[in-house]
């Protein structure tokens, strides 16, 4: 069950990828972050106040301007003859965010235009849900929180917060919203909800069947418990959202 639970996210992944993209976790001070960027566009970080002076070195090939919360940076291309040459090396970049320093070694790569956002000075439960989650790629960040949903296992660090809303998605089924999940400084966010079959005949859901502006934004994966509800059946839907530190 956890590996087809795994390749309906990598699909969900796929299905919301744009043409810019966010990083999946938002940056932390007091350390010092490794991030791609893209070395053909450019990218935008952006501070919970203003930013006021950007580090780096122009040797590295690196370009930047900042103007109160929002900073931009992008690689030079360089020319050979008919041929452009991308950056590919990583370099540091530091960045003063409200009397905070940031501090980001980035790597160039052939990808979209990036968004960093940089967090608010951590605090415990923050630093907690770094460490719990380590280094972990997205698509196992996703994994571990769904599985901590599944189980009603949560650690203290996140905030959570019961709900009973009702969302209109068919005349066949009853949608509530019961919970929504914030994992502060991972940048992940899980709303659970029931979803109960009214119709007289068996009712089929997919995971696709949630993919609305009505369930989330900026969704990255859905897990529904029961496919196929029989009239008064009911199953639960988790949605993971990337979520910006200020939501």
């Amino acid at each position: 069950m956890i590996k087809s639970k795994a390749m309906a996210i990598s699909v969900l992944l796929a299905l919301t990828t744009g043409p810019a993209a966010y990083a999946s976790s938002p940056v932390l001070p007091e350390t010092t972050t490794a991030v791609d960027l893209s070395s053909s566009d450019i990218n935008r970080i952006t501070c919970p106040g203003t930013i006021s002076d950007l580090i780096f070195s122009k040797e590295k090939g690196l370009e930047g301007h900042f103007a109160g919360n929002n900073a931009f940076v992008k690689f030079t291309v360089a020319a050979q003859g008919d041929e452009r040459k991308y950056a590919a090396t990583p370099t540091e970049l530091f960045i003063s965010c409200n009397d905070t320093i940031y501090s980001l070694i980035v790597t160039p790569k052939r990808i979209p235009s990036v968004t960093l956002r940089l967090s608010q000075p951590t605090s415990g439960d923050i630093k907690r849900n770094v460490s719990h989650y380590q280094a972990l790629p997205l698509e196992k960040k996703i994994l571990q929180l769904i599985r901590e949903a599944w189980l009603d296992e949560y650690p203290d660090s996140y905030r959570i917060t019961r709900a009973d809303t009702p969302v209109h998605l068919s005349a066949d089924l009853s949608v509530r919203l019961v919970g929504v999940v914030d994992v502060e400084g991972v940048g992940l966010r899980l709303k659970e909800y029931r979803v109960k079959a009214t119709a007289d005949e068996t009712v089929r859901i997919s995971e696709k069947d949630f993919l609305r502006g009505e369930m989330g934004e900026r969704i990255v994966a859905v897990i529904v418990e029961n496919h196929d509800l029989a009239r008064g059946g009911s199953s639960r839907v988790f949605i993971v959202e990337q979520r910006g530190e200020d939501s």
